[in-house]
């Protein structure tokens, strides 16, 4: 901002004291004042100037209040922005990843392995026999499961690995610099994690287990992404077809 642009505000801002301060020019330039004369415009000149600084503590008040509302503003503002942000990417009932946000990591993670040469592997799971659950002990019970089946499998997975709800009981875990032999590691433990669970409902357990196709992206004629979920969800068929609660590596289909 131009000093003559901040006089401008300047005046306005102090438009009185402006007003003294022309009249006490005046004064100086006149040669004929009394000396009473001098001590009343020395007097007003006083008044003027403690109100000047009155004015000028109300600004400085007046700023940092209104600097401490506008950080508090933008700081709520950032939390809201948080918030949001997190419910976009999140399922609301397993508060996992959403399948909008999965896909993404998926196709992220794809393209960095072409660009890279890198290696990374997929992971579908479908929670067994999941509708016997809905009609034999209802919806609630049905959620409940799914929460406490996602809590198990988020626990035992890196910090790197990405974690979604890909639709239904059905997951996807995509798994960086990870082989599809050592994706199935991870797999099993995850099996066998889910087998040990116990859910009780009005006196009846209920036991979950879990089927899961795996794939990498060292699969041959992978074009997109889309060819490796088409790879995992052929394995994720065959483990079912081989009696449910067991994992399959796609290119161990014969």
């Amino acid at each position: 901002m131009k000093e003559d642009e901040i006089e401008k505000i300047m005046k306005k801002v102090f438009k009185k004291e402006y007003a003294y301060l022309e009249t006490y020019k005046t004064v100086i330039e006149e040669k004929n004042l009394s000396p009473t004369e001098l001590l009343d415009k020395y007097t007003q000149l006083l008044e003027a100037y403690r109100m000047l600084l009155q004015d000028a503590v109300k600004i400085t008040k007046i700023g940092d209040i209104n600097q401490k509302k506008l950080f508090e503003v933008n700081e709520d503002l950032e939390q809201q922005k948080q918030i949001l942000y997190q419910t976009s990417i999140t399922d609301a009932l397993t508060n996992v990843f959403n399948r909008a946000y999965i896909m993404g990591v998926l196709e992220a993670e794809f393209a960095k392995s072409k660009r890279y040469q890198s290696t990374f592997s997929c992971i579908l799971i479908d929670i067994d026999d999941f509708k016997a659950v809905n009609d034999n002990y209802g919806h609630l019970v049905g959620d409940a499961v799914l929460v406490k089946t996602t809590s198990i499998i988020k626990k035992q997975l890196r910090v790197v690995d990405s974690f979604g709800r890909y639709g239904g009981e059905e997951f996807l875990i995509v798994l960086p610099a990870t082989k599809a032999q050592e994706a199935l590691l991870v797999a099993e433990k995850l099996r066998e994690k889910i087998a040990e669970m116990e859910f009780i409902e009005k006196g009846h357990k209920i036991s979950i287990s879990i089927s899961q196709g795996i794939s990498d992206s060292l699969t041959d004629d992978l074009q997109s992404q889309d060819d490796l979920l088409y790879k995992v969800d052929t394995a994720l068929y065959q483990a079912k077809k081989n009696g449910k609660n067991c994992s399959v590596i796609y290119k161990n289909i014969e």
